[in-house]
């Protein structure tokens, strides 16, 4: 028997583990495991994405473009004596 995470997941859910087999303990941690996985390749795509983001506002130089705004802004927003 074959074990599809696609299809057979489904088997898995409303049934208490106490009540389970062995096998289907181990089926059941199979597809917790394969659940954090998924999860974990998602939070990594999400991170590499921000950092590819990041990285090219910052080779852009907008950054720097923003700061030099930024503080000639507080220049001319300071009380002057």
């Amino acid at each position: 028997m074959r074990f599809n995470p696609l299809t057979d997941h489904e088997r898995y859910l409303d049934k208490d583990p106490k009540e389970m087999s062995l096998t289907e303990l181990r089926m059941l941690l199979k597809i917790k495991r394969m659940d954090l996985q998924i999860g974990w390749n998602e939070f990594e795509g999400k991170i590499k994405f921000w950092q590819r983001v990041v990285r090219s506002v910052r080779e852009s130089g907008m950054v720097d473009q923003v700061k030099e705004g930024f503080q000639s802004y507080l220049q001319n927003k300071s009380p002057k004596e």
